[in-house]
This record gives structure tokens, C-alpha cells and sequence, in this order.
């Protein structure tokens, strides 16, 4: 029991440090990228490379764990990739070099399964969904750090040494990994006849497509454009920095707080639909602010779609979905949203380009009011 407390602290505070390093730099990127002369389009392009890689590797990756690969190498390889990718930033601080760097992370990204999958075994399927927000919870907390020293130094080191401190993150998080241990698999073995069968499950397939809209806004506004729609209004470095680590505090809480009982009783059927109106509300509002403090409490909303959303549609695309298939559903599900993660960016960018930034907002709340009605009809028919 000990050994199993031990090994369930390090995989999560693994997952700090792999998100730590993921995200350090992410609340000045857009900036930093404004500052040098790229344009909004290829900014776009960029912040999206960064789901493109996962959309290729995330399913080879759970395929590759359900077939008797193991968690521990993919974990390891995962984490190195975050190392590599800021080397690369600091040797190439240009549109080139952050372009090449984000396809890296997003290969580094594609072994989130692998710790989402790994730590879910400790727990039996009516806990799913208590694993699924520690493991979130977890994994915002390393964002959040990562937000909040960024924050804190950035305007005194720069980008580069930001990135450095990613570089090192990588470092320290693969030898830290060399500490997992990983039982043979000695339960009934995945089938191929059977994984293939999850490449067209309705209930999967249905709910990876509500996480592509729910993960893509959130990469082309919490992640990208909001932070640029913070400084349009005046606001100081630290006031960007402010608005990431806003968001960042309330979805590490609410992701904290969808495992509890009182929102488990609450249910999905009714999380859903509340989560992705909430989103929408945030894409309207943020455009028509006139204050950094409103954006701020816009913030707040986009959180609320992080901690609570994103959890449910994690819980419920697993769903009668066996144990030894979930490392490939795992795959499905964040391949397909990371086609939102990728497509969303480059979208908003193209629409904010030739466009207005209202308009690119106004986009995505549309988006999200079409998922809305959507899951209203999903769960009506379910509920029968």
C-alpha cells in the first residue's frame, strides 16, 4: 500500500513538472512572438503546430501502451521531448525556431495518455472520475507555477531564460520518471478485432468531438488571443501575466472540485450543456470589454470550462470502455481534440487578420452554442 501511495504522489507531481515545463513560457509566447514582428496569422500557425503533432501520434501512442508498450517508456520520452523543444527555443528565438519547438512539444504532448492511463489504474471504475480531476487538478497545478514564475521574471529575464527553466524541467522530470514502476500486464490483453471497434463508438467519438470544440477555443483564447486582447486595453506585463494566472487558480480548484460527490451527484447530463454555455458567454463577453478587470472575471467563466467541462467530457467519453482498451480510447479522445487545438488557432488568427478580434470570438461562441445543442439532444435521447 505504501509503494502504491508513493507511486501515485510521484506519477501526479511528475505531471506538474511535465506541464510546468509545457506551459512556463505560454502566458508571453503570443507577446514575445508580437514583439519580433510575426504576424497574427502565422502566430496562429505556430501556437497550432503544437496540437498537429498529437493529432498524428496520440493514437499510435494508445495503441502502442494497449498492446503491451507499458506507460513507463512513452511517460519518459514524453517528458524529454519538453526538455528538447525549449532547447530549441533558446538556440532559435525566432518564428522558426518556436514553430520547429511546438511540433516537439506536441510529440511530448501525445504521452499525456499514458500518465492519465497509468494513474487511473490505482483507482476502480466508479472512481474514474475522482482520478480524472486529481490528475487534471495536477496537471493545472503545474500550469499554474508555470504561469505565475513567468509572470514574476519574465520582464526581468526574458524569454529566453523562461524557456530555460522549461529546458530544465524536461531534464529533471526524465530522471525523476527512472522512479516508476510498472507491474507486467498479467489481465486479459488487449484484442485488435475490439480496439479497432473504438474507432467507431458513437458515445467516444461524440464526446472527443464537444473536448475538440471545448480544448480548441481554449488554446486560441485563454492560451493566445485573450492575452492579447488583455494588452490591447493598456495592460502592464504583469497584468497579462495576471490574467493566465487568473484562470489558471480557478481551474486547477474546479478540477479539484469535479471529483467531489456533490458535483458527481450534479451529474454530466447536466455539466455539459452548463460548461460549454458557460464558455460561449466567455467568448462574447471577452470582445466587449473596456477593463482588464473584466477580463479578468471572463477568466473566472473559462476556468469553470477547464475544471468542470473538460473533466466530464474526459469521464464521459470513457464510458463503458473496458480497461485494456483505455490507453487507445485515451488516444482517440485527445486526437480529436487536438484537431480543435490545431484547427482553432490558426482559424481565429485568419478570421482576426482579415477580419476583427470580435468577429474571431464571436466564431468560436457560435461553435460552442452548436455543441450545446447538440449535447441537449445527446443526453434527451439517452435519457429516452
Amino acid at each position: 500500500m505504501k509503494d502504491k501511495k508513493v507511486q501515485m504522489k510521484l506519477i501526479l507531481f511528475l505531471v506538474c513538472v511535465f506541464w510546468f515545463g509545457q506551459y512556463v513560457y505560454i502566458p508571453y509566447q503570443t507577446t514575445y512572438l508580437s514583439e519580433i514582428g510575426v504576424s497574427a496569422h502565422m502566430i496562429g500557425v505556430i501556437v497550432g503546430a503544437y496540437g498537429l503533432v498529437q493529432i498524428f501520434f496520440r493514437i499510435p501512442v494508445g495503441l502502442m501502451a494497449d498492446m503491451g508498450g507499458g506507460h513507463k517508456k512513452i511517460i519518459m520520452l514524453g517528458i524529454c521531448c519538453v526538455g528538447i523543444a525549449s532547447l530549441i527555443r533558446v538556440l532559435f528565438p525566432n518564428a522558426a525556431g518556436f514553430l520547429a519547438a511546438n511540433l516537439f512539444s506536441g510529440l511530448g504532448a501525445s504521452a499525456w495518455i499514458s500518465y492519465m492511463v497509468f494513474y487511473m489504474e490505482f483507482y476502480d471504475e466508479e472512481s474514474i472520475q475522482t482520478a480524472t480531476g486529481k490528475v487534471i487538478a495536477a496537471n493545472n497545478t503545474g500550469v499554474l507555477i508555470g504561469f505565475v514564475i513567468s509572470s514574476m521574471l519574465y520582464a526581468h529575464v526574458g524569454m529566453r531564460w523562461i524557456c530555460i527553466f522549461s529546458m530544465a524541467a524536461g531534464m529533471v522530470g526524465t530522471l525523476l520518471s527512472m522512479g516508476i514502476y510498472e507491474k507486467k500486464n498479467t489481465g486479459i490483453k488487449a484484442q485488435k478485432a475490439e480496439l479497432l471497434q473504438l474507432f467507431v463508438n458513437r458515445r467516444l467519438l461524440f464526446f472527443s468531438c464537444l473536448a475538440l470544440l471545448q480544448q480548441g477555443v481554449q488554446m486560441a483564447t485563454c492560451m493566445s488571443f485573450t492575452t492579447q486582447a488583455v494588452k490591447k486595453l493598456g495592460a502592464a506585463g504583469w497584468q497579462v501575466g495576471a490574467a493566465s494566472i487568473i484562470y489558471i487558480v480557478f481551474a486547477v480548484s474546479f478540477s479539484y472540485l469535479s471529483g467531489k460527490k456533490l458535483f458527481i451527484r450534479i451529474g454530466h447530463a447536466k455539466m455539459v450543456p452548463v460548461g460549454l454555455f458557460i464558455q460561449a458567454l466567455y467568448c462574447i463577453l471577452v470582445p466587449n470589454m473596456r477593463s482588464i478587470y473584466g477580463i479578468y472575471f471572463c477568466q473566472i467563466l473559462a476556468a469553470f470550462a477547464m475544471g468542470f467541462l473538460f473533466t466530464s467530457l474526459t469521464s464521459e467519453s470513457m464510458k463503458g470502455i473496458p480497461r485494456q482498451y483505455y490507453s487507445t480510447a485515451m488516444g482517440i479522445f485527445q486526437a480529436v481534440y487536438a484537431i480543435g487545438m490545431t484547427g482553432f488557432p490558426v482559424i481565429v488568427g485568419s478570421i482576426e487578420t482579415g477580419w476583427t478580434e470580435r468577429a474571431a470570438f464571436y466564431f468560436m461562441a457560435v461553435c460552442l452554442l452548436a455543441g450545446l445543442i447538440m449535447a441537449l439532444i445527446f443526453y434527451r435521447r439517452e435519457k429516452g
